[in-house]
């Protein structure tokens, strides 16, 4: 897995998984926190293509192990949204920006990855049964969800109180 930190941004790219350096990982956490003046920062895992069990459980390890600071989710991945909705894997000291989910376009047929913001895009709710969310591709043309809202954001209802209180 490779590491840039940008400022107090971390951006991730490649695998997450038993050969990912938990040590290069580790660096970049502290680097990004040592550049951070309020001890926020950013974690972009929109380039890691995937992970595995032994990449969760580490990365799941290292950020339980940086107690002073809080680390703010952005572009999240379909994959990472899934452990969110999973189990426990977001801490109080971790928030959610933005993620991405999957649409489809009857119109032409197509499927799109669009990006959403929490507190924008998504409402903050406290279930999501009768969600509904009409947004349009770059050619004008009507998307539908392509996810089922109130699993897909489970995590969002899980932690409402948390994300209303957080999410701007």
């Amino acid at each position: 897995m490779e590491v840039v930190v940008n400022n107090t941004t971390i951006e991730f790219s490649g695998l997450l998984n038993e050969e990912s350096s938990i040590e290069v990982i580790r660096k970049g956490l502290e680097q990004a926190f040592a550049n951070s003046k309020d001890k926020v920062i950013r974690l972009d895992f929109s380039k890691v293509k995937r992970a595995n069990s032994c990449g969760i459980l580490a990365w799941y390890k290292i950020l339980d192990g940086f107690k002073d600071g809080k680390c703010i989710y952005v572009n999240v991945p379909r994959w990472l949204v899934e452990q969110f909705n999973i189990s426990d894997f977001l801490s109080d000291k971790t928030l959610v920006e933005s993620i991405q989910a999957n649409f489809y376009c009857p119109s032409n047929d197509t499927h799109e990855t669009l990006l959403l913001t929490l507190g924008k895009e998504i409402p903050i709710l406290d279930n999501y049964d009768d969600f509904s969310l009409v947004l349009k591709n770059k050619d004008g043309l009507d998307l539908e969800i392509d996810f089922e809202p109130n699993e897909y954001f489970y995590f969002i209802a899980s932690n409402s109180k948390r994300f209303k209180g957080e999410a701007a």
